[in-house]
């Protein structure tokens, strides 16, 4: 708290993750990653205003969106004249987004107690609360290749190689594969099997097709395995 006491914010977080509903509950540590903004913008105390104490504080019903921005900002408790320097300054923090490799991300609820200070912001100052920037989404993730099976529009068998069948060679070629944001497999790489079978199987899923996958609202590139049985 040393760190928000000189730069005069003080911030407590409720967490609902339920779309549409607010819960209240116990404050929630600032060093949970989730919960922490990247980026604290400090609020101006108005200057045509006279405190009637030290410090007072506006509490703001908000909105964290998926990729960390905070919109939809209410007032909740707190003299309105502050009300306005507060959503100035809440606009801009900044929150490290949601990650989900598993479905598409939430927008976070929460409340956001802004404490302002006369005279101790006298131009707004950006404070990188004990990271260096806020963190870029990636460009490619890993999804389990159980995920993926379920993901798959359109699939082009492989046409067995007549001579591993003559030869009686069957077995599972594995390839790991990067699927576009498009839902096209981008490339084919082998990793284990009979290598009677690999052209074949490569030259098969080059051809299937995905829905793409969503994180935090935009489709992105994803590396997975695929598995190919050649039986007789």
């Amino acid at each position: 708290m040393g760190l928000a006491q000189n730069v005069a914010v003080a911030f407590a977080l409720w967490f609902s993750f339920v779309p549409g509903v607010f819960a209240q509950g116990a404050p929630v540590s600032a060093n949970i990653a989730a919960g922490r903004p990247c980026m604290v913008v400090n609020p101006t105390y108005p200057s045509a205003v006279t405190p009637k104490k030290v410090e007072d504080t506006v509490l703001l019903n908000v909105r964290i969106s998926k990729s960390g921005v905070v919109h939809d900002m209410n007032l909740v408790s707190g003299p309105p004249i502050l009300a306005a320097a507060a959503i100035k300054a809440v606009k801009r923090w900044k929150y490290k987004p949601a990650y989900w490799v598993t479905g598409p991300p939430s927008e976070r609820q929460t409340f956001l107690s802004v404490t302002l200070m006369k005279g101790a912001a006298p131009k707004v100052e950006e404070i990188a609360l004990g990271v260096s920037s806020c963190i870029p989404a990636p460009t490619r993730v890993r999804i389990s290749q159980a995920i993926m099976a379920n993901r798959l529009l359109s699939r082009v068998e492989p046409v067995y190689p007549p001579e591993a069948y003559t030869e009686h060679i069957a077995g599972v070629v594995i390839v790991h594969v990067v699927i576009d944001k498009n839902g096209g497999v981008l490339n084919v790489d082998y990793v284990s099997g009979p290598l009677a079978q690999v052209p074949a199987a490569i030259e098969a899923v080059k051809q299937w097709k995905y829905q793409p996958y969503l994180l935090n609202g935009e489709a992105i590139e994803v590396e997975s395995t695929v598995e190919i049985s050649f039986t007789l």
